[in-house]
């Protein structure tokens, strides 16, 4: 598997060493005017020199087919992909997008091309593991306390842009799809300090509550999270979302489970 990397901010980095440290990292992209342009990697990530040399995002569809990448990974901002989703299509370069703030007319364009069968797209606004379990458990949750109140708290660094998160966004529409509610779920966001990431959901009943938390201490979660969803999406085409990926997860282990049952008793019956 080779991919590149779109996107050297502060996450970004440290999913570059990652993917260095994985051997799959083959391409690294950045803004047209960026300082970091035509620079070794290893100068941006305060490291000996790797090889790989940084690259303008102008002239995409030159670029890609000289490195030939499977998959693009994008911590960059929602233009780059909306801007070129179909130079990636025509040279058949699937994506995972960890950016956060699509609008839903960006979404609506990205799933359009995924759906066309030629490139696979995973739309992950937070691809930490960690946290897609606690949407889980949240949905869970709102199955079986549908009478209760929602409320959602997040907190990251104060550089972050968008407020609140693309991730407690997600979270309120899944509690909204599950409730059949109109009304919005209340999101409380904090941006102060180095904050890697916090997500909580509070379900409150006239009784008792529940709280469900998330929360990062390194950015490497991050990106093991974006290598976990890339070597998911090799070889498939269309449009997914970390649910699906989970899916995947959850069926493979089920099927893992049944094979190891089904052996037991065949050596029950063995014995017998």
């Amino acid at each position: 598997m080779k991919i590149a990397l779109v996107g050297l901010g502060r996450t970004g980095k440290v999913v570059a060493e990652y993917l260095l440290s994985q051997n799959v990292l083959s391409m690294v992209l950045c803004r047209p005017n960026s300082t970091n342009a035509n620079k070794d990697l290893g100068e941006i990530l305060d490291r000996n020199d790797t090889g790989i040399m940084i690259e303008t995002s102008d002239h995409l569809e030159r670029k890609l087919f000289q490195y030939k990448p499977d998959i693009l990974i994008d911590f960059s901002r929602a233009n780059f992909l909306t801007d070129n989703i179909h130079i990636l299509e025509k040279c058949g370069v699937s994506v995972v997008t960890a950016v956060t703030d699509y609008d839903s007319a960006e979404i609506e364009k990205i799933k359009n091309v995924a759906q066309k069968g030629n490139i696979g797209v995973v739309l992950a606004p937070n691809i930490t593991y960690g946290v897609n379990v606690l949407m889980l458990m949240t949905e869970i949750a709102a199955e079986l306390m549908n009478s209760y109140d929602f409320e959602i708290y997040e907190e990251h660094h104060k550089q972050k842009k968008d407020s609140p998160s693309g991730t407690a966004k997600k979270i309120a529409l899944k509690i909204q799809e599950v409730l059949d509610r109109n009304d919005e779920i209340p999101t409380h966001a904090v941006r102060a300090g180095g904050i890697i990431g916090k997500h909580k959901v509070i379900i409150c009943g006239e009784y008792d509550s529940i709280e469900i938390s998330h929360q990062s201490y390194s950015k490497k979660a991050f990106a093991q999270g974006a290598y976990k969803v890339s070597q998911f999406l090799m070889g498939k085409t269309g449009f997914y979302e970390m649910s699906d990926v989970f899916e995947q997860e959850r069926e493979q282990k089920r099927q893992i489970i049944a094979l190891r049952k089904m052996m037991e008793d065949m050596n029950i019956l063995n014995l017998a």
